[in-house]
């Protein structure tokens, strides 16, 4: 895997858990299945997109 790819994947998993969970837990919003779906795909998608902008600063 492209260590772009892979930096932007673990910050989108990152956001994803604080997003998702952490964050309505601390407003005592509630978490459903479709928040966490959708968190999922927003924050993977994010991650690429956010991974690709640091391609530059990686040499493969």
């Amino acid at each position: 895997m492209k260590k772009w790819l892979k930096a932007g994947l673990v910050w989108g998993m990152m956001m994803f858990v604080i997003m998702t969970f952490i964050y309505p837990y601390f407003n005592n919003e509630e978490i459903t299945t479709k928040s966490i779906v959708i968190g999922f795909i927003l924050w993977t998608i994010g991650g690429v997109l956010f991974g690709r902008t640091l391609k530059n600063n990686y040499k493969e």
